[in-house]
C-alpha cells in the first residue's frame, strides 16, 4: 500500500520502537470508491443470508461489544 501510494509511514512520537500509518488522499479515495461495492457484497454475502433472529443475536452481541468499548471495560 506503500509502494502504491495509499498510505505513508512516520515516527512515532510517544514510541521511538513503532511508527504511525497514515491514509494519503490518493488511499482515501481509494477507500470511498471500494466503500459502495464492499458495502453491497457485505449485505449480499453476508447479512441477507441471516434470518430476523440471526441478527437480533447479532445486535446484542455487538452492542455489548460497544458498550465495553466506550466504557473502557476489559
Amino acid at each position: 500500500m506503500e509502494k502504491r501510494g495509499l498510505i505513508v509511514r512516520e515516527e512515532c512520537p510517544e514510541d521511538g520502537r513503532g511508527a504511525v500509518v497514515r491514509l494519503t488522499d490518493a488511499g482515501r479515495a481509494a477507500i470511498e470508491g471500494a466503500a459502495p461495492g464492499h458495502a453491497e457484497a457485505t449485505r449480499r454475502y453476508f447479512f441477507d443470508l441471516l434470518s430476523d433472529d440471526e441478527i437480533a443475536v447479532l445486535t446484542t452481541v455487538f452492542d455489548r461489544v460497544l458498550s465495553s468499548l466506550d466504557t473502557g471495560d476489559e
